[in-house]
């Protein structure tokens, strides 16, 4: 059965149609943790059909005059030119260079402008992603800015950001980005505990170089086990440890659920494979039970193939705009929102009619509830 456990782990060639794929090292060499539509690439693509259109006649001599004005000494580069020249862009050395040498025209009179400043730092990004024009493997300047941004503004201020420097320390894997990972962790779990995601990437993290024990201690501080990474993360630390009694509650949790009309992926095919080679010559009744489950598993064709835990939790993040509810054209929704806005009014029609006090109160627990969303 190792053999067809093996099996499944090889290498699809629907990868390259998968959703998760659409950007992985088979095409362009580097992996995107953001979508196009989260990055802004259709607008941006948009703005550059736009911006052709008018430079259409004139784009030659433009590309010329900026370059003349980028070697005089007083010469001055506007707003306007930079964003020109931006979506005028080519995949070309050339055009590279002269954004480059624009921009930093651009910055040596960025205090003269002092009303209307242009943010010209995602719109840069956006142009070296849709041109594919990436520099690959900068995990050390990631983490310089990251401190820096840090120090300035705080950890609220990072936000959902800390995926990406515990993507990029993955990524490197080396002993220093798993000290900095850790150090980072620590830091933030002091003042705000990381996501599923963050913990998920530096548990990855520490099994790559052979620390099953602080995987565990970290994924111990998730309190939800039916997510499908962190599942297969307590797997394959505990197979690390030889702690395999450990993972048979683990399987049998997952598989003893009720999975609706839709089956999902419970486990990983290079999560069950490593286990399996690892017990294949034990002779225990625990290994017994682990090769019945992964055999039940099996059967049930709940197996993850398409990718592994790593290409998994280096998946592109899909962002939700929480402030705009989806549109839903449906009767049964406007019953609901009807019903919903008479049971506000009633409950404010109540609310009016208490006492002076307890208003007061119910206003400073909405503030103090508005503080945690």
């Amino acid at each position: 059965m190792a053999a067809s456990i093996r099996g499944l782990c090889k290498l699809n060639v629907s990868l390259t149609n998968n959703l998760l794929f659409k950007y992985n090292f088979i095409n362009v060499g580097i992996r995107h943790l953001y979508t196009e539509r989260d990055l802004g690439i259709t607008l941006y693509e948009n703005s550059r059909f736009m911006f052709r259109n008018q430079f259409m006649t004139i784009e030659n001599t433009f590309r010329e005059k900026m370059k003349e004005i980028c070697q005089d000494e007083k010469g001055i580069i506007y707003t306007e030119d930079l964003k020109a020249m931006i979506h005028l862009a080519q995949a070309e050395e050339n055009d590279m260079q002269l954004v480059e040498s624009m921009l930093e025209k651009y910055m040596q009179n960025i205090e003269e402008k002092k009303y209307g400043r242009y943010v010209f730092g995602p719109v840069i990004m956006r142009m070296f992603y849709y041109l594919n024009q990436p520099q690959n493997d900068m995990f050390a300047q990631m983490r310089e800015i990251y401190d820096q941004v840090l120090r300035r503004k705080g950890m609220d201020f990072i936000g959902s950001s800390t995926v990406l420097i515990y993507a990029a320390c993955l990524k490197e894997n080396t002993p220093e980005s798993l000290e900095y990972a850790l150090s980072h962790w620590k830091q933030q779990f002091d003042k705000l505990k990381p996501s599923v995601r963050c913990c998920t990437l530096v548990s990855m993290l520490a099994l790559k170089h052979k620390k099953p024990e602080v995987a565990l201690d970290i994924l111990s501080t998730v309190n939800v086990d039916r997510v499908l990474s962190v599942r297969a993360l307590k797997i394959m630390a505990y197979t690390h440890l030889g702690r395999y009694v450990q993972i048979i509650p683990v399987m049998k949790y997952a598989l003893e659920q009720e999975v609706g009309v839709f089956r999902p992926h419970l486990f990983f095919a290079d999560v069950l494979c490593e286990l399996e080679e690892k017990i294949k010559d034990i002779d225990t009744e625990e290994s017994r039970q682990l090769l019945r489950l992964i055999e039940q598993a099996k059967k049930q064709d709940i197996i993850q193939t398409s990718c592994t835990l790593e290409e998994f939790l280096l998946r592109p993040m899909i962002m939700v705009n929480r402030t705009k509810p989806p549109f839903q054209d449906d009767r049964r929704f406007r019953n609901r929102s009807q019903f919903t806005n008479r049971q506000r009014f009633n409950n404010l029609e109540r609310f009016s009619n208490s006492e002076p006090n307890q208003n007061v109160e119910r206003q400073n627990t909405r503030s103090e509830l508005r503080s945690y969303l």
